[in-house]
């Protein structure tokens, strides 16, 4: 019989390679966990041991885009601030089976298709208990059916494997089909924004596998106009794989090539679309599209980590930032509030709104920003950004950096 420690981890390796990963719950630490930094037999992250203040509480492990590929990021939980450490996937798979049954006493994966818990008894003996989302699954495809759907034609859906032949979703992408729904709902205001029969340049940064790059591009056909579609993605198969269903659809008005947001040579561009960039990619995107003139420029901010070491609680509000998880909450709603001060400054009407339900992902906020005036900036929207800034003491900002250069 398995033992229920290779099981989770073998669950761990499959879920990453099936990008059905949603996060793991690391907790009940015997003594402090190693550094992701220095590998599973390095030394603690900063902490003296038996201080409960400088204990790990848990570690959160999810799946980040970096330039040189995803990684795991480790956030270390403490009573009074939070520690993030990113690893290549490999090695943060050997920390963590290092840690198992070891250091770590619980953890829980979670993945669109169900939730897995290893616990040890007080004898260390591993326990695994499963549980599936094929109940809840059922549920939501009911729901789905009697939704209106803001698309008529989902054969790129069905191409992708969120929906089957008759329309429904299939076992385990009932959230990737209320993802894609959601998104273009959120877009939709667009249409009222673009004339009939008008051609509209869209680029996806780090489009993945396509879903919300179809979803957007049909969507924009159905309601009569002309979309030419380009996704960029950094991953040499799945540029392939989307390039492939787009000529089954015999579409050439849509097309993935390989490349990221900093070097991709694609003009003109009016839609400008980048999804969960991590930390100050988002920054390099959203200053593409002011560069671009671009008339809608669409993110989905993840990883806010650039502001977090510079950000001091203004007069009056110190009890805000008592706590680290205080500090990361407000350092994430700090930079998106910036980005969208500084998109007003050069022009753009901004809003901001839920993109996914919390239960699919914590990084959930869209910030929607569409051209309102002539490109440029407007020095007394400038200064209102920087007096902003500087009220959360912080001196330097990416996308205030890039605009000011």
């Amino acid at each position: 019989m398995t033992d229920p420690v290779e099981q989770l981890v073998t669950a761990i390796r499959d879920s990453i390679d099936d990008q059905t990963f949603q996060k793991l719950t690391l907790g009940k630490f015997q003594n402090d966990p190693p550094s992701p930094s220095y590998g599973a037999t390095g030394p603690p992250p900063p902490g003296r041991r038996g201080d409960r203040a400088a204990s790990v509480q848990n570690v959160y492990v999810r799946i980040v885009n970096l330039k040189t590929g995803p990684h795991l990021s480790f956030v270390y939980r403490y009573l009074n601030q939070d520690i993030t450490k990113n690893s290549p996937i490999p090695e943060g798979i050997e920390i963590i089976t290092g840690w198992l049954g070891g250091t770590c006493r619980s953890a829980t994966l979670l993945t669109s298709k169900g939730r897995q818990q290893l616990l040890f008894g007080r004898r260390g003996q591993p326990r695994l208990f499963s549980q599936d989302s094929s109940s809840s699954v059922g549920t939501s495809r009911a729901h789905d059916r009697e939704k209106v759907r803001l698309l008529r034609d989902e054969r790129a859906l069905e191409l992708l494997g969120v929906i089957d032949s008759g329309g429904r979703p299939r076992a385990q992408m009932g959230n990737k089909y209320r993802q894609v729904h959601h998104f273009i709902e959120a877009l939709a205001p667009i249409l009222k924004g673009a004339s009939p029969g008008e051609t509209l340049h869209i680029v996806d940064m780090g489009c993945g596998k396509g879903y919300l790059t179809f979803a957007l591009h049909q969507l924009l056909r159905e309601n009569g106009l002309n979309p030419v579609t380009v996704g960029v993605e950094k991953r040499d198969s799945l540029v392939e794989s989307a390039n492939a269903i787009a000529g089954q659809l015999g579409d050439n008005s849509i097309r993935f090539i390989q490349g990221e947001i900093n070097d991709v040579d694609v003009k003109p561009i009016d839609i400008l679309i980048a999804l969960h960039a991590c930390d100050t990619a988002t920054d390099d995107a959203i200053y593409r599209g002011i560069q671009e003139e671009c008339r809608w420029v669409v993110v989905s901010p993840c990883c806010q980590h650039e502001l977090r070491p510079q950000l001091t609680a203004p007069a009056g509000l110190e009890p805000m930032f008592r706590h680290g998880i205080q500090v990361d909450r407000m350092t994430e709603t700090v930079t998106d509030t910036l980005r969208c001060l500084y998109l007003e400054a050069w022009g753009y009407q901004t809003r901001i709104q839920e993109f996914v339900g919390t239960e699919h992902t914590a990084k959930n906020l869209l910030i929607v920003a569409s051209r309102a005036r002539k490109p440029g900036p407007s020095q007394d929207l400038v200064e209102r950004a920087l007096e902003f800034q500087h009220r959360f003491g912080i001196q330097n900002q990416r996308l205030q950096t890039l605009l000011m250069a």
